[in-house]
């Protein structure tokens, strides 16, 4: 049986109830962003006290994000009253931009105002513990401290200590970080260049990269490769690329066209690890060489570790796949990297020198430490080790002698010049002997030289046997070595030899009756003594030109 119907006046339709936000939502929204407008830009303040300081006043909106009836901006059927009414659905806003975002529900979609939110509550959360001034405030100091610059900048060519350089790099970075407010941007001079480090101000930040024409570019498959499997560099010249999405970016990049000199570098980071680099020898005792800093990169196939030891000496390359079944292990010099060095201070030189006396039976060995643990990779494995091992020797070697000579000299010897002679090696080691003192020394009986008198009429070979002819002679060099090392000409010292007990023989030839002559011959019992000239010194001269005529050696 159907009820029967109710008679009277039809009610009109019911209105859509409102899911407000509770007044404690409300607050955590307020305090979230700050007390501020979470539009872009605007960071108006909307609480605090009255004219009258008699209580406070808010001029903020809690706005809803997806509306909280239907028919109003970005509404979502789908949600439910505690969804609506959640702090996630809320952003705060001054009353001007609450009204501004409901009336334009196009061009302010849940996405954009979702990301405003975030932008306000990450800016309210580095605003803790700073200060805070009102935009009359902000303008004195900024008026106050722009003359004050401007007066150090004038200032400065009577003082340069005056010039503002850290207001000048703040401003820059500054200027630089407006154009894209999601990066902070650091300027740092190494040497002669500038480096802009620049970071992310927030979690997600997006740029688009576009790449073109990566055919055109020569090994960029490889290089490709290497990047992801090894985390290596990889560098596409300017014209190759396109940033997209930030100004900042595209400013950078528009900039270095201008002068045909970008390129993007990407690559994993280099992460610092401690290396030691020692000698071991053939009984397995180690010579330490040096600690040094080594980087190392991974991808998906190995890890790669760079690094140079003995600044910029010897350079180290080494790979190991995560498998543990591959692995490469490359060992260079550079003698370069010391240019312009004086000699005497190359670095770990000392160390270097015990270990190359070992290095024809020793072989040089790479060690990372890793935590407690080491892993080490050993200079034998590698091809032509022997090869660079006495390469190595020969160099260092040579270094020791040019140094031997660099301190007996009165001016710095620096290394100049990458030219290293093996004759001259020779010789100077001889040189470097002599420097330790004098030497003793015999030779087999026999003629050491022969020489001519003048004739004398009236004079005699019996009047020479008269005078009892001394049985020592001295015998000095008659014009000094003059060499160039490494860059510097350099004149070395006369060579002096002393010989006792020799027997001296007169005689003439038959058709030459008029030259007597004399031969001296050492003994059995001659007893010989080498020693750089007393009376001479090392002299370094300014050029050949300023040499004198260079001995003739043996």
């Amino acid at each position: 049986m159907s009820k029967p119907k109710a008679k009277g006046k039809k009610k009109g339709a019911a209105t859509p109830k409102r899911h407000d936000f509770l007044d404690g939502t409300v607050r955590l929204l307020r305090d979230s962003a700050g007390n501020v407008c979470s539009y872009p830009g605007c960071h108006r303040h909307t609480h605090g006290a009255k004219a009258s300081g008699e209580g406070a006043l808010t001029v903020g909106v809690a706005c809803h994000i997806k509306a909280a009836a239907p028919g109003g901006p970005r509404f979502d059927a789908e949600q439910t009253r505690d969804e609506r009414r959640h702090f996630s659905n809320g952003i705060w806003m001054c009353q001007t931009h609450s009204k501004l975002i409901d009336a334009d529900n196009s061009a302010h979609s849940v996405e954009t105002l979702l990301e405003w939110k975030r932008n306000a509550e990450t800016r309210s959360n580095s605003q803790l513990n700073q200060k805070s001034f009102t935009e009359n405030e902000v303008k004195k100091a900024v008026d106050a401290g722009s003359v004050s610059m401007l007066q150090r900048w004038v200032n400065q060519s009577a003082d340069p200590l005056e010039t503002p350089i850290p207001e000048l790099i703040r401003g820059y970075e500054s200027s630089l970080s407006d154009l894209d407010p999601r990066f902070t941007i650091e300027v740092n001079k190494i040497g002669n260049d500038y480096t802009h480090v620049i970071q992310a101000a927030q979690d997600k930040v997006d740029i688009q990269l576009v790449l073109q024409g990566l055919d055109e570019i020569e090994g960029f498959w490889e290089a490709k490769k290497a990047f992801i499997e090894e985390g290596r560099e990889l560098l596409i010249p300017g014209k190759h690329f396109a940033l997209k999405g930030s100004k900042l970016f595209e400013a950078i990049q528009q900039k270095s066209q201008r002068y045909d000199q970008g390129a993007l570098s990407i690559g994993r980071v280099r992460k610092p690890i401690v290396a030691n680099l020692y000698l071991r020898t053939d009984k397995e005792e180690e010579v330490f060489i040096e600690s040094f800093t080594c980087y190392y990169t991974t991808g998906t196939a190995r890890t790669v570790f760079e690094g140079t030891a003995l600044e910029g000496f010897i350079a180290v390359k080494a790979h190991c796949s995560h498998e543990g079944q591959d692995h490469k292990f490359d060992l260079t010099f550079n003698v370069e990297a010391w240019l312009g060095k004086n000699i005497l201070e190359l670095p770990r030189f000392s160390r270097l020198l015990k270990a190359a006396k070992h290095m024809a039976s020793g072989r040089l060995v790479f060690e990372l430490e890793v935590g407690s643990n080491a892993a080490a990779f050993d200079s034998k494995v590698s091809a032509g080790s022997d090869e660079f091992h006495e390469q190595l020797q020969w160099i260092i070697f040579y270094l020791d002698v040019a140094r031997r000579v660099a301190e007996k000299c009165g001016q710095p010897i620096l290394l100049n010049e990458i030219d290293f002679d093996y004759k001259l090696y020779v010789e100077l080691k001889k040189y470097v002997k002599l420097l330790a003192g004098p030497i003793y020394t015999k030779r087999s009986p026999g003629m050491l030289c022969t020489g001519a008198f003048d004739y004398y009429e009236g004079y005699s070979f019996r009047d020479l046997e008269k005078k009892s002819f001394p049985s020592s002679i001295k015998l000095l060099q008659q014009n000094s070595l003059v060499f160039g090392l490494l860059g510097s000409v350099i004149k070395a010292p006369r060579i002096e030899s002393s010989y006792t007990s020799i027997e001296t023989v007169y005689f003439s030839d038959i058709e030459e009756r008029d030259s007597p002559k004399v031969e001296i011959q050492t003994t059995a019992d001659t007893d010989i003594l080498i020693q750089l000239h007393p009376d001479d010194s090392w002299v370094v001269l300014e050029s050949w030109e300023a040499s004198e005529p260079a001995a003739t050696t043996d």
